[in-house]
């Protein structure tokens, strides 16, 4: 497809992300995407910018929003394209889902520094210019000091993808600097996606540690679900296959996305995923509130 589309791209205005919007224009230019979403992590605040450089580049943006959320205790998160990002409802439980996460950061950054870690709150705020900083942008801001602490990461045998693996190894449930945040849940999610008028979307389910299975996706399409991104970076073709039979199954929109974020997933490349183009958003469209 050579007018593809791609519903699930980062920009920095999620911390552990580093493009800015223009230059994920010029890149989806460059390697003619032809319609693209910023699903910032419980932010919207890429939409406005988003819609102004659409019509600059003259390409295809959709609103669109990536929301943490659990059910029975597990994580699962939900895109919402077609959102209304003015909704006075969805700018306020965001706004609470921001004020956790801060809280959650302070948490882990006393935590690191419980563990002998030289790190602190002003700092990562500072150097990733972010008031409220995920996991992956600490981790980036501690590597950056090569210290001797963090050598396994750095030059080491995590070396490869040394963020995320100091994240499993430090963030994850059950590890040393883990911090609960307050996040929706699922299904309250849903609703909130549909009164807002966004087709709500189940991201990389088939990614390590969000792996849905038929009995959830039961519940999910009951409780609303509209559609499930078969096709992404974490899927490889025999999950994508099992993905599109559950889209069929449920009559679920099967999205497209690739998860972009930068560097803290280099195996993430922009534009690797060229399945689905313009009819996925008309699908998405008859979906909508």
């Amino acid at each position: 497809m050579s007018r593809f589309y791609d519903l699930h791209i980062h920009s920095w205005h999620s911390s552990d992300a580093d493009f800015a919007p223009r230059h994920l224009f010029e890149m989806a230019q460059k390697t003619k995407i032809a319609g693209l979403s910023f699903s910032d992590h419980d932010t919207l605040a890429g939409i406005k910018e988003g819609n102004r450089l659409a019509q600059e580049f003259s390409l295809d943006f959709i609103p669109n929003v990536e929301i943490s959320t659990y059910y029975k205790s597990r994580q699962f998160h939900l895109l919402a394209p077609l959102i209304d990002y003015q909704s006075p409802e969805l700018i306020a439980r965001l706004q609470i889902l921001t004020e956790a996460r801060v809280i959650q950061a302070r948490a882990r950054i006393k935590k690191l520094r419980e563990l002998g870690f030289e790190i602190t709150f002003g700092e990562v705020v500072k150097e990733t210019g972010h008031k409220v900083p995920m996991g992956p942008a600490i981790a980036k801001v501690l590597l950056a000091k090569k210290s001797p602490k963090v050598t396994l990461y750095t030059t080491g045998e995590k070396a490869t993808n040394g963020i995320i693996a100091f994240y499993k190894d430090f963030f994850s449930e059950g590890k040393p600097a883990h911090v609960k945040v307050e996040e929706l849940e699922t299904l309250e999610a849903l609703r909130l996606i549909k009164n807002c008028r966004g087709v709500p979307v189940l991201a990389h389910p088939g990614a390590q540690g969000y792996k849905a299975d038929e009995d959830i996706m039961e519940t999910f399409v009951r409780n609303g679900l509209e559609g499930i991104e078969a096709y992404s970076s974490y899927h490889n073709p025999e999950s994508v296959q099992q993905f599109l039979d559950w889209a069929k199954n449920w009559n679920l929109v099967p999205t497209a996305g690739s998860d972009f974020h930068g560097k803290v997933k280099p195996h993430v490349s922009f534009g690797s995923i060229r399945k689905r183009g313009r009819e996925m958003v008309e699908e998405l469209l008859e979906r909508q509130n």
